[in-house]
């Protein structure tokens, strides 16, 4: 079939395939000694069980990181988490606004955007403005995302079905994912895919991406 495509609309992911990794526990890994921001860190309607069971993925990363420090834009929750962890070494902020609050003008290692991307209404500019945070804390940025070409959406949309969370705005491919982080002034990301419940969906048909990302004209860490 490929043999009948333009060949500048083919973009080879066969290296990317095969890295497939735990996404928390690489999260973990990636913040381990680090300074770290985290972006959407009460986990919206998961968080009160979270708490409970502490599967919280930002208590988990406060045990490994050299200093952590939350950003969410949901008010209620976050007094709900204030209140039941004492943790203030967080605020509201949307990223979208561009103007970064004076709490976060202090060095960071890494900033964490897990799982958020999607739900924004213009990831373009929340990217740009990431990169701008970046560059005022010195931090590199990781963020994990759907992958548009997961094997499970594909067999439903078969019967005429998508599978997709009612807020999400959307979902990514490599390239396209790629193509927005390097507009928005990061260097091509080093990509890896994890799954949810199985390690059986082939080549780029995993469900997520997590991208680590520097920006133009840095070196990686």
């Amino acid at each position: 079939m490929l043999r009948t495509i333009d060949p500048q609309l083919v973009q080879p992911f066969q290296a990317e395939a095969g890295r497939l990794v735990e996404r928390e526990q690489r999260l973990l890994e990636l913040a381990s000694g680090k300074r770290v921001l985290h972006f959407g860190f009460l986990d919206s309607i998961f968080l009160e069980r979270k708490l409970a069971d502490a599967s919280l993925l930002h208590s988990r990363l406060g045990k490994v990181a050299s200093d952590l420090y939350g950003v969410d834009i949901n008010a209620e929750l976050l007094d709900q988490y204030r209140n039941v962890t004492g943790d203030a070494k967080n605020l509201i902020w949307d990223i979208a606004d561009g103007q970064i609050p004076s709490q976060l003008q202090q060095p960071f290692d890494l900033i964490l955007f897990p799982e958020v991307l999607e739900h924004v209404p213009n990831p373009g500019l929340v990217l740009t403005n990431l990169a701008a945070l970046c560059r005022s804390t010195g931090a590199d940025l990781c963020l994990t995302v759907p992958n548009a070409f997961d094997m499970y959406n594909f067999m439903a949309a078969m019967h005429g079905v998508e599978l997709i969370h009612p807020e999400h705005c959307y979902t990514f491919t490599p390239y396209t994912l790629g193509k927005l982080l390097q507009l928005a002034g990061f260097q091509a990301p080093e990509l890896e895919f994890y799954n949810f419940g199985s390690a059986l969906a082939p080549a780029i048909t995993k469900a997520g991406m997590l991208a680590v990302c520097h920006l133009q004209g840095t070196m990686a860490r």
